[in-house]
């Protein structure tokens, strides 16, 4: 097996350990940045193979103008960082474009993701109490909604593509579903119900199963752990979250600081630059992907972005729309843009799709 593939499958074991501050590179960034030096070459000759690659790219290089321009009239290098992130995801995502139709990649992938649930799992009952939101070893309860979302995606790819057991399957979406659900995200429980339905309906035999599943390890929870699933403080946390009639402030319109799209219109067709948000009087970034893509880079960037998935929606089957619509509604209410597992569950709902419609393709050469 190539040595490319145990970088990658100690990058997923330890993704969930954050020790560093939040918006800081993390211990399994020293594997991602080792796989991008390590597949540098194939990086290089992948950036021009088709139209998602290209537009990707273009995005990023507009992104880069753009916020050293704004660096340079502001005299603040954070504008700078951000793009850094986004240099790092792309080629990490890139490292993973060239590998994903390997077997034996994918066979590495859903075997690293199911070790990394796993110790979560076991780590999850001592956990000191964080309150009724759960962050586990993250820096904040969304990232670990993030991380359980795409897991949840992923697998649900690796299990399609590889035919894996159902049992198998359904005990790891119950796994990458716990992590959701004491998250107490609404966007990523939302997300988990929207799956579980879509999967549950498909077939009856999914239904009997992931209920089988479903109350043996709960027995066992229980058993082994003295969890009282009715003390079960996420539930109850997230029930009264969705009953509200009302938004908190963090969570209103301008809570989340869309307002300053409506209120500085001049920079909607190049960009505000992405930092510095105390020009608008604001001191946070913009809750959402597209709408900070909009406003930090300008109509040009978004359509530059969107680019990339031109030919995504062509020949989409329910699935992909579904599997799809969990990850992009998360990305529609938090912004996402500079986590690199992210970009590449993007990438394995893209490959998805490809083999449902083996149509035009974004993966192959145009």
């Amino acid at each position: 097996m190539k040595f490319s593939h145990y970088i990658w499958a100690i990058y997923l074991i330890i993704y969930p350990f954050y020790f560093f501050a939040e918006g800081n590179p993390q211990i399994a960034d020293i594997f991602g940045v080792l796989l991008i030096v390590v597949n540098f070459k194939s990086i290089v000759t992948s950036i021009s193979t088709n139209r998602f690659t290209k537009n990707l790219f273009l995005f990023i290089v507009y992104a880069l103008i753009l916020n050293t321009v704004w660096m340079l009239i502001l005299g603040d290098f954070i504008l700078i960082k951000n793009c850094i992130f986004y240099v790092y995801c792309y080629f990490l995502t890139l490292v993973i474009f060239n590998k994903i139709k390997e077997e034996s990649f994918l066979l590495i992938t859903l075997k690293a993701l199911s070790i990394a649930l796993i110790i979560q799992a076991i780590l999850w009952p001592f956990i000191k109490s964080q309150g009724v939101r759960t962050q586990m070893f993250f820096n904040n309860p969304n990232q670990l909604a993030l991380w359980g979302i795409c897991l949840l995606i992923i697998i649900y790819v690796l299990a399609r593509i590889l035919k894996v057991k159902e049992i198998y399957s359904i005990s790891l979406f119950l796994l990458s579903s716990l992590f959701i659900i004491i998250s107490a995200s609404r966007a990523a429980l939302l997300g988990c119900i929207v799956f579980w339905l879509f999967y549950i309906f498909n077939s009856r035999k999914h239904f009997i199963i992931a209920i089988t599943v479903f109350i043996i390890g709960i027995i066992f929870i229980n058993y082994n752990y003295d969890i009282k699933i009715h003390e079960f403080a996420a539930l109850e946390y997230n029930a009264e979250r969705f009953s509200k009639n009302g938004l908190t402030s963090d969570q209103s319109f301008g809570g989340r600081g869309y307002g300053r799209i409506i209120e500085n219109p001049q920079y909607l067709l190049f960009g505000a630059g992405e930092g510095e948000y105390e020009r608008f009087n604001e001191s946070i970034e913009l809750h959402s992907i597209l709408a900070n893509i909009l406003f930090s880079y300008g109509i040009i960037g978004l359509l530059l972005y969107l680019g990339a998935f031109a030919s995504f929606t062509k020949k989409m089957t329910l699935e992909v729309f579904v599997i799809l619509f969990i990850i992009a509604f998360f990305g529609s209410v938090h912004m996402t843009l500079r986590i690199p597992l992210f970009w590449i569950t993007l990438l394995f709902v893209i490959y998805l799709h490809e083999e449902k419609s083996k149509g035009d393709s974004l993966l192959n050469s145009d």
